[in-house]
């Protein structure tokens, strides 16, 4: 029995990292072949990554850790540029209408740049404005509480009914438009007849420092944003939005089991993706590259520090992201037009 679970423990691994095959190709081999895949005169400038929110959020702390790993892939200089404001509607705007087709940018975005062309953006873009080339990781929406706060020991049961005997009373950090305001949203009709107040923010760690100083009662984030609060004892997880408890929140409920429901499931699926028109062979380079970050042995603990999960069934293609985009887009897009965001 214990060498069947090691065999099968490090099979997971193996597949965590990349398919079989790739494993036995070296470095050299695979720097090779992203070098011969490189188009003439590119990239002239630094590899630029863009993220919508603000620095120390969950996407910025993915984002840098994926360019660090094509910086040692491809050889090419990266940074990361933070194009905040709006919620994120700044930053997406900038990337699916502003930002130059020539694969020196890559946006680094998640289900939030779709909600944002439909729901926001007066029809200026929508998700189709970016082109995939790569899966990064997902995590699912939490709600915390202060340690130390009056919902310390509550459970999202508990919260459902406060909602409904304190009507507006509890303050709930969101970003206006994005799933972490549709979960207040669902707990609001859970609830009958109650209203959260729904305070606004830029992004998950303005939120967080918010419910630290007290300013509202819940927050929304992903693990990374508060995981150092999370060990000083400061904050405590309630739930997750997802249909299963990850590996990292595997003591935390789901809404749908708590709840006895099952459509309480938002996440921030991060990909990466240039502008429409991006030239061909440009894509081709920038896939190879960041796919092989992303095989990257190292790369696997260091997202699993941030709670993220890269899944072991990993899209090794542009083509399969793509497709994968298609199918989660809809799905949302559904949602709206159920909730009567969007009309038919």
């Amino acid at each position: 029995m214990q060498l069947m679970k090691r065999f099968l423990m490090t099979l997971m691994a193996l597949f965590a990292i990349g398919t079989l095959p790739a494993l036995a190709q070296s470095e050299a081999d695979i720097k090779a072949k992203i070098k011969s895949l490189q188009p003439k005169d590119f990239p002239k400038d630094p590899l630029e990554f863009v993220v919508v929110y603000p620095a120390g959020g969950g996407m910025d702390v993915a984002t840098r850790i994926l360019a660090k790993y094509v910086e040692k892939w491809s050889g090419q200089k990266t940074i990361v540029t933070n194009k905040v404001g709006g919620g994120g509607m700044v930053g997406h705007t900038y990337l699916a209408t502003q930002a130059p087709n020539d694969g020196h940018t890559i946006g680094v975005v998640a289900s939030f740049f779709w909600d944002d062309g439909w729901l926001r953006s007066d029809g200026k873009f929508d998700y189709t404005y970016l082109e995939p080339l790569a899966f990064i990781n997902y995590d699912p929406t939490t709600w915390i509480v202060r340690t130390d706060g009056p919902l310390k020991d509550k459970n999202l049961k508990d919260i459902v009914g406060l909602i409904k005997e304190k009507s507006g009373e509890l303050k709930v950090g969101v970003v206006p438009s994005t799933s972490n305001e549709f979960i207040a949203e669902q707990m609001e009709a859970l609830s009958g007849t109650g209203k959260i107040t729904k305070v606004p923010f830029q992004g998950g760690a303005p939120s967080i420092t918010a419910l630290l100083g007290g300013h509202v009662d819940i927050s929304f984030g992903y693990f990374a944003e508060y995981r150092g609060h999370l060990d000083a004892g400061k904050v405590k997880i309630i739930g997750q939005a997802n249909t299963e408890r990850v590996p990292s929140l595997k003591d935390v409920p789901t809404f749908n089991e708590e709840l006895g429901v099952n459509d309480m499931v938002w996440l921030a699926w991060r990909y990466a993706a240039v502008p429409r028109g991006t030239p061909a062979d440009r894509k081709a380079y920038l896939e190879a590259a960041l796919n092989a970050a992303l095989n990257d042995p190292e790369i696997v603990p260091e997202y699993a520090k941030t709670g993220s999960t890269m899944d072991t069934k990993r899209m090794n293609s542009a083509k399969a992201v793509t497709d994968e985009v298609n199918k989660l887009a809809k799905l949302e897009y559904d949602f709206f037009i159920k909730t009567g965001r969007i009309k038919k």
